[in-house]
């Protein structure tokens, strides 16, 4: 019963992991276009796949601490396949492998979006940087460094 529960837990792991690889591609063509509203959407989506994620991941583990029992202190995939029967030991391999397959990729595309966000935070700085020069005096400065108040009179004599 458990040894299926947590088939059933990794197959929707794995589906949920390759729907937020194609969310996480579309999200590089969103980067390249620069297209802001349609950034902030695609993360907000995001965001759902990972609480998703978390939650099915914590219901693994949860299945996984009942199959293999207090005995066993590395409650890993490979320890679950060494439990278990042929048909179900294959299976368990094939999905761990898939699930690393998916998330190689999608470590690949987030590094990827993650230089294009730096690429483009670059090219922002850049532009407000020509846009807004910083002021430089172009008088000499008071050596001590403090700054003086000087008194000007007014063109308009007050006591008049």
């Amino acid at each position: 019963m458990s040894a299926g529960n947590l088939v059933s837990t990794l197959k929707k792991i794995l589906i949920l992991h390759q729907n937020l690889f194609k969310l996480s591609e579309r999200k590089t063509e969103i980067l390249k276009k620069g297209d802001i509203d349609a950034l902030n959407e695609q993360m907000k989506e995001e965001q759902k796949y990972i609480l998703a994620i978390r939650q099915m991941e914590n219901e693994r583990m949860t299945i996984v601490d009942k199959w293999l029992g207090p005995r066993v202190q590395e409650k890993t995939l490979s320890k679950c396949a060494e439990v278990a029967s042929e048909p179900l030991r294959s299976e368990l391999m094939k999905l761990h492998e898939d699930l690393l397959k998916v998330t190689q990729k999608l470590k690949a595309v987030n590094e990827l979006n993650q230089q294009l966000t730096h690429q483009s935070l670059q090219y922002v700085n850049m532009s407000l940087d020509m846009l807004l020069p910083q002021e430089q005096t172009a008088t000499y400065g008071n050596p001590a460094g403090t700054t003086e108040k000087k008194q000007t009179r007014s063109m308009f004599d007050s006591k008049a």
